[in-house]
């Protein structure tokens, strides 16, 4: 990236970005690539100094006026800036919500430049990782791609793309909100995992490789409890599968499985929920469905500070790509689900010892779905079991796929032994 002139006049300081720092934002090409379209200065200020950012058009500098800011104090930049960040410092927004970050300037401003400011935060931090350095095992694919064509409650007739590789017990893997079957290729790709489980994924309709529904428009997608347990149910039933399946779920998936077995025990043999609470608040907001946004930025930015910054580049990476490739409207309203109709309250008296097992597992680095807040929806499911993942974060299977599979063959066990 090439260096820009003062875009106005401001004299700063070198605070928090470091030298070392600031001459990585200038050789970065992700920033680079980032900032193509962009004509913006923002600040990173703490009390000793501030630092301006300043990007146009594909350049980099460090002098001119700026329309939004991070604050904080020098301590507080440390702990968000550590080459290895604790769980939830990763998340400049989580800090602002805790109260130790002030995020200033207009709101619409924020929102159309996440993708440059996290960028910014994570070169910031003193050992970053790069693409290119990280290793793979790269497994054979073994995939075997075809449709269903199925009725769900509330949408209508839907061909739903099903994805399959593996042999053994199944499992059926849900994606997050807005995400499709490409989430759990790390699982097959870089882990063994089929070699014991044939691993079978499927993408909502308005999602991935599905279609809308027949006789819908592409923008009337909306989902709740009855049409998420509904696609469930229909592709489970129209596999035909040899053997109830175990489910696989996270973030809003992890409350659907939830949902599936509390309404179809009979149907499968057991759950894995991953990133979910007894209920969510805050993730949906006005940004999600707005004119003025690029919604194949501010999405997967929005979602992508929630990983562990130590899982591997590529694998983050690939999360990121998947958010940005969403259909208009389908995150929001996958979120409403998550945030409006699902409460665990609505399926608790459906739960009891009977059930089959629920293992509910929690990445310490999400900060939209807290452990605390797993854990209590682990203690309110009569047959279940809890565990903390303490090096993942929001997207365990797809972020870090080689160290999530140590602990969903742990939840595994706990539900087919």
């Amino acid at each position: 990236m090439t260096s820009i002139n003062a875009i106005g006049a401001s004299a700063v300081q070198p605070v928090p970005l470091t030298e070392a720092a600031r001459d990585r934002l200038l050789a970065d090409p992700r920033l680079s690539e980032l900032s193509r379209g962009a004509n913006v200065a923002f600040e990173l200020a703490a009390p000793a100094g501030a630092t301006v950012v300043a990007v146009r058009a594909g350049q980099v500098g460090f002098k001119g006026e700026p329309t939004f800011g991070v604050r904080a104090a020098s301590d507080v930049w440390a702990r968000l800036l550590a080459s290895e960040p604790k769980a939830g410092d990763q998340n400049v927004h989580a800090l602002a919500l805790a109260g130790e970050v002030e995020l200033w300037g207009d709101s619409l401003t924020i929102a159309q430049h996440l993708h440059l400011l996290h960028r910014v935060l994570e070169i910031a931090r003193s050992s970053y990782p790069s693409v290119q350095a990280d290793a793979f095992a790269h497994r054979p694919l073994g995939f075997r791609g075809e449709y269903v064509r199925v009725d769900v409650p509330n949408l209508g007739l839907c061909d739903i793309y099903v994805e399959r590789a593996g042999a053994g017990t199944p499992l059926l893997c849900l994606p997050t909100a807005g995400s499709d079957t490409k989430q759990y290729h790390g699982l097959i790709t870089e882990t063994d995992l089929t070699d014991r489980y044939e691993v079978i994924a499927f993408d909502l309709p308005w999602h991935g490789k599905s279609n809308p529904a027949w006789g819908r428009r592409s923008s009337s997608y909306r989902l709740d409890s009855a049409a998420y347990v509904g696609a469930i149910v229909a592709v489970t039933r129209a596999l035909a599968l040899s053997k109830p399946p175990v489910l696989l779920g996270v973030s809003m998936a992890g409350a659907a499985v939830v949902e599936a077995i509390a309404n179809h025990p009979d149907l499968f043999a057991g759950a894995v929920a991953c990133q979910a609470g007894p209920r969510v608040a805050g993730r949906r907001t006005e940004w999600l469905r707005n004119a003025a946004i690029n919604q194949a930025l501010h999405i997967p930015e929005w979602t992508g500070v929630l990983m562990a910054p130590q899982s591997p580049a590529e694998m983050r990476d690939r999360v990121w790509w998947g958010y940005s490739q969403g259909g208009f409207g389908a995150y929001d309203a996958d979120i409403g689900y998550y945030s409006e109709s699902w409460d665990v309250d609505n399926v608790s008296a459906l739960l009891d010892q009977r059930s089959p097992l629920i293992v509910v597992l929690s990445g310490a680095y999400d900060t939209s779905v807290p452990t605390a807040a797993s854990r209590e929806l682990a203690e309110t499911i009569p047959n279940s079991k809890f565990r903390t993942m303490p090096e993942l974060g929001h997207f365990p299977h797809a972020e870090n796929p080689a160290v999530f599979v140590e602990h969903l063959e742990w939840a595994l066990h706990k539900i087919l032994d």
